[in-house]
């Protein structure tokens, strides 16, 4: 019987995955597998593509060391302009970093599932990702969920399902805590889970200077800083990202986004948004049960609105609610001459669920 390879690609070691992936392939395998992905960095971009055998790890069209043959490969090229062909593929392609952001697009959780990032439009000047692509933090699964983008960049967070491996920092080429600037936008990418809070925030309180030159600045986690969904918002960890946004006037704050909970919520607190853009593909969450921290929910809705009432640890900020959907979303961030503009996106039927202007 032919092995499903995705069931494979959730439960399997990379090593065996590969052999059984080329067992169940008609024989006459390209060398090529997944990817390429790109990963804008402050000085160049990192081109990352899986094979399916073991070839040396070098781009035709650019100047870079051939590496030993993996069946990983990762060059840093010192550009944010250029055209590049990865070896056995017969496509060139053409990598540029716009010199100005003007629309960006944020999803989370498709843990492997990459039909919604296959189907999207072009139409953007960076992808970010709010972690979990993948479910058991294998690089070929990060190399699958974003094959289709070879010519976008990209940054994402680490998700709890990323970090099951250990793999995610040879695909990332980060710290799992870090900042970076992309021409008029600086993002935060923080690791922030339950219980494990401690260095994120000591890293925003000791690198907030870093953002303060930016004109927009955003702020990406995996767990939710609010949130309506399964697993909810802690207090702990709502009341730490606010007293950081207040304490820094001196950052542009716009937006937190975050993953983990697979719904779409809004949250508007002061002028910043918040949202959770964690249903990209994986399984649909529910709506978190305000009475009981399990079993039925007590909101018999795919939909919410406006403030909420109910607050307890575990579910925090619901006065800054604004919409929740059980949907599978996309955040699409566009700016304009005095405002910026959040379109939320239905990915089953391309229609826009909600907008949200912030004047700035």
């Amino acid at each position: 019987m032919i092995v499903s390879i995705a069931t494979l690609v959730a439960t399997l070691p990379i090593s065996i995955w590969l052999l059984v992936d080329v067992i169940t392939t008609l024989p006459e395998l390209p060398t090529f597998c997944y990817g390429p992905l790109a990963f804008v960095h402050e000085n160049g971009t990192n081109i990352h593509w899986c094979t399916y055998k073991a070839t040396p790890t070098y781009l035709q069209g650019q100047e870079s060391t051939t590496g030993p043959k993996s069946n990983y490969h990762s060059v840093f090229v010192n550009k944010t302009q250029f055209n590049y062909q990865i070896p056995g593929m017969d496509t060139q392609f053409t990598y540029s970093l716009a010199p100005q952001i003007s629309k960006f697009v944020v999803m989370a959780d498709t843990h492997t599932n990459s039909h919604y990032l296959s189907t999207m439009d072009t139409d953007f000047d960076l992808l970010v990702y709010c972690g979990d692509m993948s479910s058991g933090g294998r690089i070929n699964e990060f190399a699958l969920g974003f094959a289709g983008f070879p010519t976008k960049p990209v940054l994402m967070v680490m998700g709890n399902h990323d970090s099951y491996s250990g793999q995610f920092p040879q695909v990332n080429q980060r710290e799992i805590n870090y900042y970076q600037q992309v021409r008029n936008i600086g993002i935060f990418f923080v690791y922030v889970q339950s219980g494990l809070d401690a260095n994120a925030f000591k890293f925003l309180e000791d690198n907030a200077v870093l953002g303060y030159g930016a004109d927009h600045i955003f702020i990406v986690v995996h767990h939710p800083v609010y949130s309506t969904g399964g697993d909810g918002s802690i207090e702990s960890i709502s009341k730490k990202m606010e007293q950081f946004i207040d304490s820094h006037p001196q950052l542009k704050f716009r937006a937190q986004f975050s993953g983990h909970d697979h719904v779409f919520a809004a949250f508007k607190r002061g002028q910043g948004y918040y949202f959770v853009n964690g249903a990209g593909g994986g399984d649909r969450d529910t709506m978190r049960d305000p009475t009981t921290y399990a079993g039925q929910r007590a909101w018999p809705a795919d939909e919410l609105h406006g403030p909420l009432s109910y607050l307890d640890e575990y579910c925090y900020g619901y006065e800054y609610h604004q919409d929740s959907w059980l949907k599978f979303t996309r955040t699409e961030v566009n700016f304009e001459a005095s405002k910026i503009v959040y379109n939320i996106r239905d990915l089953d039927t391309g229609n826009l669920l909600v907008s949200y202007d912030q004047p700035i």
